[in-house]
């Protein structure tokens, strides 16, 4: 811990001080769909750094736009007060979903844009016209979802690491069980009859509840840290209607999945039956700045004019004018080079290579995902029971060593490559793994090896004592 006063999140502090020289660590810098360390070392960035850079490293339209955004206006707030950037990129981004939606709420990540729909939720029906609305507050929730580490994001889920750490969580928030068929969700491993039964389960649920106690149902059409789950349009179309039957508003979290993640630019806008709210960061941004939005349909807002029926909630960065013209920029980018098609053409060809390398090795039991949101599910050959936490690990360090980063989670791979991603990185990915998930006698040898190389440059700086 000598001279490291950095407190990460969700790390163990004392493990990364001192590795912070060894490997892909400490990142020193990006282009494209590679970063670099310290010593000038390559790893092609398969995890996004964590799902973010959609348009790449290094892009100089977004380091201009942000360096004359700030020449011109560094901050404004947009408390009873607005500017050019904020209003342009609220213009644009209810413009690109047809105007379906019809107001931009920003705030700074992820989490802030979730807190902002669950309270827009309860607060459209505090103050609805029909009385009988007013005691609708309860939120509805995938088990095991990810919403956001904020108190409000954390109570949609079920983790027991955020009951154990910070509990009492949030009262008013319910679960149900996802249709995962891969493991067997509601009894069924065929993933249509396992969505159907989901569907009863929440007819259940609200019929049990009173659905004049429910406000919303919050869910993410891709499970992203679950273990990248996708669902069927005709499922979401199915739950929207049940929702809305009972005066339940929805709420999509694209935070992951917008801006061309799974290969189209929203994975709801191709819904018969759309979101009342939708939640947005990630490739807005492309991570360059901090940044996230909440959409509302006109039918949400119209609860909100009127004297005294404002949104009673704000953030100091809300619109910030640098980050939306640097948003602005990033879209254009996304626009321009047609990155949705790419999402979906390379995301294809690498899927369709995993499927073949799923042929060879065992030790993949399940893949699944969208467009450039790919997960590998491990499994332990022997008996196909889910991979242990650590063996992953191991793993994801071996594919580091070879020069691929990527996420993981529990027996989990996950790939959210940069959508600037070509069939030959896509290639330089799957050829990695093919090492990595060789599981016979010399593959394992050949990794132990290579761990090995991390431990003695570990010992070696401790000897140094850097």
């Amino acid at each position: 811990m000598k001279n490291y006063h950095l407190w990460n999140p969700c790390t163990d502090v004392e493990d990364i001080a001192e590795m912070v020289d060894i490997g892909p660590i400490c990142i020193a810098g990006g282009k494209g769909v590679y970063v670099y360390n310290r010593q000038g070392k390559r790893y092609l960035n398969a995890g996004g750094s964590l799902w973010n850079v959609a348009v790449g490293h290094g892009r100089q339209e977004l380091c201009d736009a942000a360096s004359e955004q700030m020449q011109k206006l560094a901050y404004a707030s947009c408390h009873e007060q607005t500017n050019d950037p904020a209003m342009k990129l609220a213009e644009k981004l209810c413009s690109m979903s047809g105007n379906y939606y019809d107001m931009a709420y920003f705030a700074s990540n992820g989490a802030d844009a979730v807190e902002t729909a669950i309270k827009t939720s309860r607060q459209y029906f505090r103050q609805h016209s029909d009385k009988t609305f007013h005691d609708k507050y309860k939120i509805i929730s995938f088990e095991g979802c990810y919403h956001g580490a904020s108190y409000g994001a954390i109570s949609t889920s079920t983790d027991p690491v955020d009951e154990e750490m910070y509990g009492p969580l949030l009262d008013g928030f319910l679960k149900v069980k996802p249709p995962f068929a891969y493991h067997g969700a509601y009894g069924t491993t065929e993933q249509t009859e396992c969505e159907k039964r989901c569907l009863e389960a929440v007819r259940k649920l609200i019929s049990d509840e009173n659905s004049n106690t429910i406000a919303a149902f919050i869910a993410e059409p891709v499970m992203g840290c679950a273990g990248v789950i996708p669902f069927s349009d005709e499922f979401f179309v199915s739950l929207i209607r049940l929702l809305h039957e009972n005066h339940i508003l929805f709420i999509a979290d694209e935070v992951t999945t917008g801006f061309g993640r799974t290969g189209r630019m929203f994975v709801s806008e191709a819904w018969e039956e759309r979101p009342d709210m939708m939640c947005l960061s990630k490739g807005l941004i492309s991570g360059y700045l901090p940044l996230s939005a909440m959409l509302a349909t006109e039918k949400v807002f119209r609860n909100f004019r009127g004297k005294g029926k404002r949104l009673e909630h704000g953030y100091t960065a809300s619109g910030h004018p640098v980050c939306c013209a640097v948003a602005l920029k990033n879209i254009e980018i996304i626009e321009q080079e047609e990155l949705c098609r790419n999402s979906a053409e390379v995301g294809e060809y690498l899927f369709n290579k995993l499927s073949e390398l799923k042929s060879i090795r065992p030790a993949i039991g399940d893949l699944r995902g969208r467009g450039l949101m790919i997960g590998i599910e491990l499994v332990d050959p022997d008996d196909k029971t889910p991979l242990k936490a650590d063996d992953t690990f191991k793993i994801m360090m071996d594919t580091a060593m070879l020069g691929v980063l990527m996420y993981y989670d529990k027996n989990i791979l996950g790939l959210f490559p940069p959508l600037i991603l070509t069939k030959e990185q896509a290639d330089e990915i799957v050829s990695v793994l093919e090492k990595t998930l060789d599981i016979s006698k010399s593959g394992l040898r050949k990794r132990r090896m290579r761990m090995m190389k991390i431990l003695s440059e570990r010992m070696l700086r401790q000897k140094e004592g850097k």
